[in-house]
């Protein structure tokens, strides 16, 4: 990743998308489905991004600031990677579709429930 001062956000680079990232490359060989799988580990990460994302969304639209601190941000990663192996038992693979749908159900319910105390 290479810091954009213009833009104010971490880009990645060339390297990195072309699946030239020995740490990542380290990390996919431990996952079956994404050893050898550029394209599979390049949607993961994605994935990975959309949810933070959607986190930093609902922080905002819901004034719930909690969601951005480390006690919310480690039950929404526990939760993503139970879904994505659940998903992955159900299925026989990572869905990435199905998995953010379920998590973003996840993190509707949590919200739910954090507005009602």
């Amino acid at each position: 990743m290479k810091y954009d001062v213009n833009k104010d956000l971490l880009e990645p680079t060339q390297d990195l998308i072309n699946g030239d990232s020995q740490v990542i490359k380290d990390i996919a060989s431990n996952v079956k489905e994404w050893a050898g799988n550029w394209e599979a580990i390049w949607e993961n990460i994605l994935l990975r991004a959309k949810i933070k994302e959607t986190i930093v969304d609902y922080a905002r639209k819901m004034n719930m600031r909690d969601l951005l601190e480390a006690r919310f941000v480690v039950k929404s990663n526990d939760s993503f990677h139970k879904i994505s192996e659940d998903i992955r038992d159900e299925v026989g693979g990572l869905d990435n579709k199905r998995t953010y749908e379920a998590w973003d159900k996840w993190i509707k319910k949590e919200i739910k429930g954090m507005k009602i105390r």
